[in-house]
């Protein structure tokens, strides 16, 4: 049986208007229930060097360290990989104030970070200047974390 054009037409056309009704009447039910992510990008500035092949695949590994306003430890993650790494946002952890995110790896110059968040998404603090090799929008934070100089290595 072979069907004409114009009912593949009419019933690609009919199919895409029930799932966008279905998306349109669920969507915001899902962003309720489901958390938001902090997308985390690593990189690091000796990556491509022979020195860095030391390291296991994935790099060093990293920590995010999230403090609230009153310098209280809210999270922590570890073992973040060169690339992108996916934070979940937990509503019911943060709610809207100033949060502080340390970023440190063990040989490499530690990132500190002041966010606000609103609503499961986390935003640059207004007037925070970012270091070098930083770049943060929302719910989307990328860095390059840079060695530490010789003198301010211990053994």
């Amino acid at each position: 049986m072979i069907f004409k054009g114009k009912y593949i037409v009419f019933s690609l056309f009919l199919l895409t208007s029930i799932f966008g009704a279905l998306f349109i009447y669920m969507g915001p039910k899902v962003l309720e229930t489901s958390p938001g992510v902090l997308q985390l990008g690593i990189r690091f500035s000796d990556e491509f060097s022979v020195a860095f092949t030391q390291h296991p695949k994935g790099g060093p590994g990293a920590s995010l360290e999230i403090f609230d306003s009153e310098g209280r430890l809210i999270a922590s993650h570890t073992k973040l990989i060169v690339g992108r790494n996916l934070i979940p946002i937990d509503q019911d952890l943060y709610n809207s104030q100033i949060y502080t995110f340390k970023i440190s790896s063990p040989g490499y110059e530690t990132v500190i970070l002041k966010a606000e968040n609103d609503s499961r998404l986390f935003n640059p603090l207004d007037g925070c200047e970012m270091p070098n090799d930083v770049s943060f929008k929302p719910n989307l934070l990328g860095m390059k974390l840079h060695l530490k100089p010789a003198d301010e290595l211990s053994f």
